[in-house]
């Protein structure tokens, strides 16, 4: 079965990159190529700003393929995602027109994504864990 890692090489090839080395340096970054690197073995999951610098970079790619392994590898009119909006300088009424068209299953699907992501991350788990614990102090000091 393909991993996250694998269908990545696979979209490089489509855009005529020789390896992950060359599409990371020449367009991410150094730092992003190491942690694309540590993606190979397929246990780890590729961080938001990974799939966002990827999206930014190659718009046509659909986004869900590139996670999941499901669907078409480009998309195409009739899978497209959501259309170009072009900013209007109004922060408010950009991003009500930029997100209009996205399903409540993509938003549902992208938070539990996003979420899981956010649990293996050992500071936020740390974070989550003080917070814990101090919610449950003040509890106490209250009872007493």
């Amino acid at each position: 079965m393909m991993n996250f890692y694998d269908r990545l090489k696979q979209v490089l090839e489509l855009k005529g990159f020789k390896n992950l080395r060359t599409f990371a340096i020449d367009g991410l970054g150094y730092r992003s190529y190491e942690k694309l690197n540590r993606l190979k073995d397929g246990t780890k999951k590729p961080g938001y700003q990974i799939l966002l610098d990827i999206s930014n970079k190659f718009e046509n790619i659909n986004l869900n393929w590139l996670i999941t392994g499901k669907g078409e590898i480009l998309l195409t009119n009739s899978n497209q995602q959501q259309p170009t909006v072009l900013p209007t300088g109004d922060l408010e009424k950009d991003l009500v027109a930029k997100f209009a068209n996205i399903s409540t299953r993509d938003i549902a699907f992208y938070t539990h994504l996003r979420l899981k992501i956010m649990q293996e991350d050992e500071m936020f788990n740390a974070l989550i864990e003080n917070l814990a614990t101090k919610r449950a102090l003040e509890l106490l000091k209250e009872k007493l």
